[in-house]
């Protein structure tokens, strides 16, 4: 059996032990472990001889490599392929090392020749070995099969993948002695990229037969990158031990630059099968070179790499050479890693619709690009010299870098212009990201090369120091590109544009702006402004045909050129167009939301410029957002003029605007209510809010005369300038009133125009909702007039305001409501006397006419004893009522007249409330309290008999027919007025007991002992106490007791026994004897000494019961007897309809409708008290005929009969002896 190796050239063996990079700090022997059971690799190794023989190494100089690299005719655009780099000629000093040659293992560049040998020669010396060189380049199943023959460490009972996996488990767990298993691997991964490089096509095939393995194999090396993080034994910790040889060392490194070749193979093969399958393909395709290119992106950041960072604590182990070795195989043929990580960036962005996660795709690409120029002490290093092989590697690195960031921003820049779909927003930033991180590292290593791409390649040709060279190239290449994705990429890119710019411009003014002088700015700073400038980005971003998503995300560009000062009017001017002109609502909105996203670092005079463009807004087209705006601006104006004057005057036209805004709102018939109410509330505010820094006099006086005008010439705008001028005086109310009403005759202007306003008639509902407004705001104003200048109201102009606002003038009753809470306002507002309030008390208020009562009505009257505490010492009271009950005549008025089913029920509440429950009413002394009560049932009384004389002097007048014709009229509304007068004064009879019963304070209930001593105005002589047991046929009543003196006469003795038990007729019976009281009428009890024999027995005389014995059933307060002491006059008010005929009545009660009521309300009221004796002994007489008891003519009394006789009846179930005959 037969093996195939690779020979190697003898140039290749030579180098085989030379090396070329060292490292600056060999890592420092150790004692070997002195375990001797330390598990050892026991695989068994391939029984084949590798041997490799470059014959192409000679033949490529890294000259002509960096010459074809730099220049810019050997980048293909069509192609975006990158020139390879060639290897090293070494071929005239075959002694010196190959500049690239970082290790002795490096690949070649050319199909090898292969020799073969039998098996058995395999363990003989190399010198003895008969090898035979093959005719001819075998098949790819052949060569495949004796490469994986080759692969050492296998095992034939395990498959090649889980020999793999047994070689990762080793890496990361087990002890490694020497660099054997590094040398053997990377020898071995160097025979199959060198067999297999002739057989480009079937790349693909070959890694799809052992697809297993290859995903297995990269364990490998991850296993070593991780042998650090998961354990930290010092046996294990360890990649080799301290005291192997530099071959060991090398063999380690040759390893790490092996296996990057292998990862650039990995990215050709996915190439392959990306081609393969196709763009719009359903595959969801695996690609293996992101596995192989994570671990790459591993070790080339030495800082996160935990093997590097072991190495680096342990041992100060220097990774340049490994990272070298790793690099230059990105660099040089036949990897060229950067060329077919350029061609896999193609292919993932065509296809990124397909493709799942094709945006991590896309940035592994890409930040392994990065990673490779991130070792900056290799490419920055010039203490190295001229001739070394870093500095070398460094150019060719930088022109390879640069030729791939060229391809891909050539590949990006196409895919914006023609709107690829694939390109998606993610997509784009990912890839703008990791490029502009790659530029900043390229123009970082080299000026020179700084400095070409600025002038050839990005047209900068301006010249800027070195240190911020770099800086600026990022930024304008960026630029470039954002600008191209906003002008010309699809709407999804344009968006990412606009916001990465603004994004990009924030960190710039983080970076360079902020805590810097103008002199210390970096010069990025005016750059960026003068490209924005320059190419009219502004122009774009807030034309008329932008979008609305690209000027929302514009506010950091706007806003850079604020805060760098390049922001001009003419900008505004360009924003401002776009807001008057678009017909874009959408358009509109953005700008008006962008805007106010610079105002808090715009100056004052920028915003004050942009206030004069709200001046000339149409306000056919203002919205929510407008105002909005609107308000922003303008409380920023404010803000900043507070920081740059520190006064109060600032500029016209912030208040030019509010006063705009309320003067046209209010009279544009365009607009609807609800656009009015908010432009007028919205300006109302605003307007307020201004007042604390101004206008100036001049300014505030050229207002004042504006709006004036409007109200002399009764114009449209006149609501509206009435409601700036409230405004105003809000802020000093006294001294412009007095000034506007001497000067300019507003007190006078204002009445009239009030008057005239008062006349028109809304039609609709929205004129209704207008006209309640404009009410509501002249209300205002009179009310600043009454309160500070009520001198300036002419008495005959004070009538006519009057009649406007309350009397027969008034709209409506909701108009003259709103007039009067204005008035109660205003009286409450007072601390002094006010002349126009006390003329609306004295003369207007006692004479308005009831048809105008409406419910505000009683508020005003209120307040009016509010302010009678200011009057006390001023008004003549012609009662004895306390100062606080100052109008209460008017109360009365309004309680006893107000037209039905209006504000009488309220009013009289009110009435009896202010002698109940007022202030000074519950603090004076208990018998004023009382006092004040009788007066209020005494004046009822009267006006009840003097509306029952009036209604019988009406009755017989229209009984007798006298002036009949012109009795109609005249009756009529003298009876309404009567029949009112009656009822209301019962109605305040009623409410005033109910009131009282709901405080017993003011009059508490007596005992029944007060009561029955309390019915005799005193005792007479020696109290005395006497029995008595009343006595009626066959029933008795129980004893009680009564006290009286002992100077009481047997006449006044026979009144207190007729009054306790209600008879009218009795015979007495003491000590067993009977006594004729009449007989010894003049005698007293001293004299008789009747009280001495004992119980007094007192027989009614059959037919003469006068009733029980109600007194001591139900007990009186004092108010309730004196209601009861005229009785007489209440009884005779049941009568009071006997005096008017039939056909009188009904022509009355039609009209009126109230006789029936007022009667039955007497009744009612009487009906709350005992009956009376009268009644009772009227009702118990059977003398008496039952017509008369119950006339029939006379309703309403006899309905008082029946109350009286069931009242009898009720108390004499309760005293069971009792029995009515």
């Amino acid at each position: 059996m037969s093996a195939e190796r690779i020979l190697p050239s003898p140039s290749a063996q030579e180098s085989s032990t030379a090396h070329t990079t060292t490292p600056k700090d060999v890592l420092p022997p150790t004692p070997v472990s002195s375990n001797s059971e330390a598990k050892v690799w026991d695989g068994t190794p391939s029984r084949v001889t590798i041997n490799v023989r470059d014959a192409a190494v000679h033949e490529r100089s890294v000259e002509h490599t960096a010459s074809v690299a730099r220049d810019p005719a050997c980048y293909d655009g069509e192609n975006d392929e990158l020139p390879h780099s060639s290897g090293p000629d070494i071929s005239e000093n075959p002694k010196s090392e190959p500049p690239l040659a970082i290790s002795s293992s490096s690949s070649p560049s050319r199909s090898p020749e292969i020799e073969v040998a039998d098996v058995e020669d395999i363990n003989q010396e190399p010198g003895h070995t008969k090898w035979r060189v093959l005719s001819s380049v075998p098949d790819s199943n052949t060569l495949q099969n004796e490469i994986w023959a080759s692969f050492p460490f296998n095992d034939r009972a395990h498959n090649l993948w889980e020999s793999a996996d047994e070689i990762a488990r080793h890496m990361q767990e087990e002890p490694i002695e020497d660099g054997l298993m590094f040398r053997q691997l990377s020898e071995w991964i160097t025979l199959y990229l060198a067999a297999t490089e002739p057989y480009v096509s079937q790349w693909l095939d070959m890694y799809i037969d052992q697809h297993d393995f290859w995903i297995h194999f990269v364990d490998v090396i991850n296993a070593i990158c991780l042998r650090c993080s998961q354990r930290s034994t010092a046996a294990l910790s360890l990649p080799f031990r301290h005291d192997n040889s530099r071959e060991d060392i090398e063999s380690f490194q040759d390893m790490f630059a092996s296996f990057a070749a292998l990862s650039f193979r990995m990215v050709e093969i996915d190439c392959q099968y990306l081609r393969s399958v196709g763009i719009g393909d359903q595959a969801k395709p695996e690609l293996i070179s992101l596995r192989y290119l994570d671990w790459l992106r591993s070790i080339l950041s030495p800082a996160k790499c935990p093997l590097w960072r072991h190495l680096h604590l342990a041992y100060n182990y220097d990774t340049t050479a490994t990272v070298s070795a790793v690099i230059s195989r990105a660099c040089r043929s036949p990897s060229n890693g950067l060329s077919s990580m350029s061609q896999m960036l193609h292919h993932l962005v065509d296809r990124a619709r397909d493709l799942p996660d094709v945006v991590d795709k896309v940035a592994t690409i890409l930040d392994t690009v990065v990673r490779m120029l991130d070792p900056n002490h290799l490419l920055r290093d010039e203490s190295l010299g001229g001739e070394n092989s870093a500095l070398l590697l460094r150019d060719v690195l930088l022109t390879n870098a640069y030729a791939f960031f060229r391809s891909a921003s050539t590949l990006l820049q196409t895919f914006i212009t023609k709107q690829v779909a694939a390109l998606s927003h993610d997509l784009c930033e990912a890839i703008i990201r990791h490029l502009s991180a790659l530029l900043q590292r390229i123009t970082a290593a080299s000026d020179e090369l700084t400095t070409r791409i600025l002038k050839e390649d990005l047209d900068v040709q301006q010249n800027f120091p070195a240190a911020a060279a770099p800086v600026i190239a990022e930024e304008a290449w960026k630029f470039q590109i954002l600008r191209k994705c906003f002008l010309e990429g699809r709407m999804e890119i344009r968006i990412q544009g606009v916001e990465s710019m603004q994004h990009d411009l924030l960190n710039i003014h983080r970076k360079f702006i902020l805590g810097n002088t103008a002199s210390d700015l970096h010069p990025v700073v005016p750059f960026l402004c003068d490209f924005i400038v320059d190419n009219k980005l502004i122009d774009y971003l807030v034309g008329v045909e932008s979008h609305p998503k690209l000027i929302r995300s514009s506010g950091n560009i706007v806003g850079f050129l604020v805060v760098n000062r390049r922001y001009t009017e003419a900008e505004s001017d360009k924003i401002w167009n776009t807001v008057s002109e678009s017909q874009d609502p959408g358009v509109v909105g953005a700008l008006i939301q962008m805007l106010p996203t610079i105002f808090n670092i715009s100056d004052y005079s920028q915003l004050l410029y942009l206030v004069t463009k709200l001046n000339k807004y149409p306000l056919n087209t203002w919205d929510t957002r407008m105002t909005t705006y609107a308000g922003a601006l303008l409380t920023h104006t404010a803000a900043k003029w507070k920081e740059r004057r520190q006064g109060y005057g600032m500029d016209e036209p912030p208040y030019h605007c509010c006063f705009r805004l309320l003067r046209e709102a209010s009279g544009d018939a365009s607009l609807t209510f609800t656009n009015r109410k908010a432009m007028s509330l919205f300006a109302s505010q605003a307007l307020e809010s201004l007042l604390d820094v101004g206008p100036a006099d001049d300014d505030r006086l050229r207002l004042y005369e504006d709006c004036i005008g409007d109200i002399a010439r009764r114009t449209k705008f006149a609501t509206g300038s009435v409601c700036a001028i409230n405004i105003l005086l809000r802020h000093d109310t006294s001294t412009d009133i007095a000034t506007l009403a001497r000067d300019y005759h507003l007190s006078d202007l204002v009445i009239d125009e009030f008057e005239h306003i008062t006349c028109q008639v809304p039609l609709g509902l929205q004129d209704l909702r207008l006209f309640d407004e404009a009410l509501t705001a002249r209300l205002d104003l009179l009310q600043h007039i009454i309160l500070s200048s009520p001198g300036s109201i002419h008495p005959e102009r004070g009538w006519n305001l009057w009649e406007a606002m309350v009397g027969s003038k008034a709209p409506s009753d909701q108009a003259r409501d709103t007039a009067l809470v204005m008035l109660v306002n205003t009286t409450m507002s007072l601390r002094s006397r006010n002349r126009f309030i006390d003329t609306c008390i004295d003369e207007y208020l006692p004479n308005l006419s009831p048809r105008f009562f409406t419910r505000n009505i009683l508020y005003f009257v209120s307040q009016i004893s509010q302010y009678g505490n200011f009057l006390e010492q001023t008004r003549n009271r012609a009662s004895n009522l306390p100062a606080d009950m100052l109008g209460i005549d008017i109360l009365w008025r309004i309680a006893l007249i107000a037209p039905s089913h209006t504000v009488e029920r309220k009013a009289i509440e009110t009435l009896v409330a202010s002698y109940i429950d007022s202030p000074k009413a519950r603090g004076a002394p208990k018998a004023a309290i009382e006092r004040m009560h009788v007066e209020v049932v005494e004046r009822c009384i009267r006006q009840l008999a003097t509306a029952a004389s009036r209604l019988r002097a009406i009755g017989h007048g229209a009984q007798s027919g006298e002036n009949q014709p012109m009795i109609t009229a005249t009756a009529d509304e003298e009876a309404l007025e009567h029949q009112l007068s009656f009822s209301r004064s019962l109605l305040i009879l009623r409410e005033l007991f109910h009131k009282i019963k709901s405080h017993p304070s003011y009059s508490p209930v007596p005992s029944a002992r007060s009561q029955v001593n309390s019915d005799v105005e005193e005792i007479k002589g020696v109290p005395v106490t006497i029995r008595y047991q009343p006595f009626s046929g066959a029933s008795n009543r129980p004893i009680k007791s009564v006290q009286i003196g002992d100077l009481e006469t047997a006449q006044e003795l026979a009144q207190r026994f007729a009054m306790l038990t209600g008879f009218t007729r009795f015979t007495v019976i003491v000590g067993g004897q009977k006594i004729n009281l009449d007989e010894c009428s003049d005698s007293t009890l001293r004299t008789t000494r009747f009280h001495e024999r004992g119980l007094f027995l007192i027989k009614n005389i059959h037919g003469h019961e006068l009733g029980p014995d109600l007194t001591s059933a139900r007990v009186l307060r004092p108010l309730e007897k004196e209601v009861m002491a005229h009785f007489s006059d209440f009884y005779q008010f049941l009568s009071l309809d006997e005096c008017l005929s039939q056909n009188v009545r009904s022509r009355i009660y039609m009209i009126v409708e109230l006789s029936v009521a007022n009667f039955r309300q007497v009744l009612e009221f009487l009906k709350a008290f005992p009956p009376d004796n009268q009644v009772i002994s009227l009702v118990s007489s059977k003398d008496i005929p039952v017509e008369d008891i119950f006339p029939p003519a006379m309703p309403f009394k006899a309905l008082y009969s029946v109350y009286a006789y069931d009242q009898c009846l009720t108390i004499s179930l309760q005293n069971v002896s009792f029995v009515v005959g």
